[in-house]
Parts: structure tokens; sequence; C-alpha cells
């Protein structure tokens, strides 16, 4: 080895040696924090997770079914809140909000509560 490369070696080797108490605590502290983190983020994952949508079949309409599309109509006019069945929020049917809903995956609820069951959560943006 050439002897400037056997100098710095000799200094890191010297260095290690003399903080050699502070390089395994700084070792030891982001593998610390890295399994919290990672931890964090797997229990975080299970805690946000919400339960899974359930369609009932009535809700499938076939348009091109006179006596269906009059069913889903009438529906309509009694029902008091609306949500689409590829979103997790519901809405009272009168909301700005419900009016941007796609026609064809609007679902009608009678209440908060039958909304509820099925998954939706309340926009609280629509009062």
């Amino acid at each position: 080895m050439k002897p400037h490369r056997l100098f710095i070696l000799t200094k890191f080797a010297l260095f290690v040696k003399q903080k050699k108490a502070q390089i395994l605590l700084g070792i030891g502290a982001f593998l610390i924090f890295s399994l919290g983190f990672s931890l964090g983020i797997i229990k975080g994952g299970q805690i946000i997770s919400r339960p899974a949508l359930i369609i009932d079949k009535e809700l499938i309409v076939d348009f091109n079914d006179e006596s269906a599309a009059s069913n889903q109509l009438t529906a309509k006019g009694q029902s008091l809140f609306v949500a689409s069945s590829r979103g997790k929020y519901y809405y009272p049917v009168d909301c700005s909000l419900a009016q941007n809903l796609s026609e064809k995956n609007k679902i009608y609820f009678q209440s908060k509560e039958e909304a509820e069951t099925k998954g939706y959560i309340f926009n609280s943006h629509c009062q």
C-alpha cells in the first residue's frame, strides 16, 4: 500500500476506536427507529382500514327493463341520502356534492343508519 493510504486508514481506525460507543449508539438508535417506523406503518394500515362495502343485488338496475327503471325513479323520490357505488361517502340528496355523482353509480338510502351499515361514511361538508 502507498504510505498516504496507510496513513488515512490508520487515522480512520483510530477515529473508529475512539468513537466506538457513539457509533454503536447511533447504529442502535437508527435500527430502533426503523423498526418502530415499520411497525407503525403496519399497525396504522390495520387501524385505518374500513369494512368492505356490501352492495345488495336489489341495487343493480337494468335500465333496459322499464319496470326496474320506474322502481329506481320511485326510490329516488323517497330517498334522503345518496352515495356512489365507487366511493366511501354518502350525502343528502339535495347536497351539491351529490349532484356531481355519476347517475349510473348512484345508490340511494332511506336513512343514515342504512348507509352506515353498508359501510359508507357521512360527508360532513353537506349539512
